[in-house]
């Protein structure tokens, strides 16, 4: 039989592997190559850290999901692609060739490199790393005080750090601990206008969240953050989530990519010029509408369709359907508070509703494929 390799497990993997359950997937040999032993939801990630949710109600079991639909799962990631061999190398030195292979590989954080980011910031990816940030804010609430930076401004830097604030709420002495927002754009979440950025700026106010804008950092240590225009910023946690960043090997791969990095893909989910090689979520970028933000709910509208031209690959047919971004996509935006922002084009709107509404599509999408 032919093998399907799926490197990473992101969003949309989960639809390929759905389709092998039901059975719907022509027969082939199907390898998973992920270190993660749970698929952790990034929508629920904030009302986890707040206090909202607990780790199961997030995580799909990657071990559990792999036997179900009777794939071979590899316990690690993949560090290498050479796609003139169709060869795939996990981070152990295994080595694992293919016919057809997706990539759903995600992002890392950007700006890893600046200096004592490594050493001193907690990443938010990947997403297990909650569980860290978790267990600095309860001592940092019991020791008295202190402070906490969150690094980027955009939806994730935003939903840490109001989730952050919820949590101190609810802990003795949280009330002691600053959070703060550091980003170097001029507003929150620019990619979505002013208005909602305004709305935004005013839940942080009301929260205690400072922000800083158009703040470049320049230096992490473990007791602050230095900013390029001189200023130093106390931080006992430092939080980091920023903007995309591609793995490094994805361009070193001989596939095309982008001048970030990210694969390139054509309206099929194909790699330019390697038509054995897919490529969703973050990790991609759509050739004809190179600006689609690389945002959960593409990764997730792109499964349904990898689904359907992976089988199409299998069988050796061509591409039978397309993938056509949205131009505009419902951010819901939880603000902490029992309450979540609703944002369609340039309208927003704030309330207990919209929270209600996140919280049942996000339930509704782990229950999907746990099992």
């Amino acid at each position: 039989m032919p093998r399907l390799v799926l490197a990473g497990l992101g969003h949309a993997h989960l639809f390929v592997l759905e389709a092998i359950e039901k059975g719907t997937f022509p027969r082939c040999e199907v390898v998973v190559c992920t270190a993660e032993p749970m698929h952790v939801y990034s929508g629920m990630v904030p009302g986890w850290l707040g206090g909202l949710y607990e780790l199961p109600d997030l995580t799909v079991n990657v071990a559990a999901l792999c036997a179900r639909t009777g794939a071979t799962l590899l316990p690690h990631h993949v560090s290498a692609l050479d796609v003139s061999a169709r060869l795939l190398t996990l981070d152990d030195g295994t080595v694992v060739p293919y016919d057809v292979c997706s990539l759903a590989v995600g992002s890392l954080p950007a700006g890893m490199h600046i200096a004592g980011v490594r050493e001193h910031a907690v990443p938010l990816k990947p997403l297990r790393n909650v569980e860290r940030i978790i267990a600095r804010l309860d001592t940092l609430a019991a020791s008295g005080g202190g402070h906490v930076v969150v690094v980027g401004g955009g939806l994730a830097g935003v939903e840490m750090a109001l989730a952050s604030r919820a949590r101190l709420a609810s802990v003795a002495g949280g009330e002691r601990v600053s959070v703060s927002i550091v980003t170097r754009d001029h507003t929150l979440f620019s990619e979505r206008g002013e208005r909602l950025a305004h709305r935004l700026t005013n839940v942080c106010a009301h929260a205690a969240v400072a922000v800083r804008l158009n703040a470049d950092v320049q230096c992490v240590t473990a007791s602050d953050v230095s900013l390029r225009d001189g200023r130093t910023l106390p931080s006992d946690l430092t939080i980091w989530a920023t903007g995309p960043a591609a793995p490094s090997w994805l361009a070193q791969s001989g596939a095309p990519t982008d001048e970030r990095g990210f694969l390139l893909v054509d309206d099929h989910l194909r790699v330019v010029s390697t038509p054995e090689v897919f490529a969703a979520g973050d990790c991609a970028t759509l050739a004809s509408a190179r600006a689609t933000p690389k945002a959960g709910v593409y990764a997730v509208r792109m499964g349904p369709q990898l689904a359907t031209v992976l089988g199409d690959a299998i069988r050796k047919r061509a591409p039978s359907v397309t993938f056509q971004p949205q131009s505009r996509w419902l951010a819901l935006v939880n603000t902490g508070d029992g309450r979540a922002i609703a944002s369609w084009g340039w309208l927003s709107a704030h309330g207990t509703w919209a929270m209600r509404l996140k919280d049942r599509i996000d339930r509704a999408f782990v229950a999907r494929f746990a099992g």
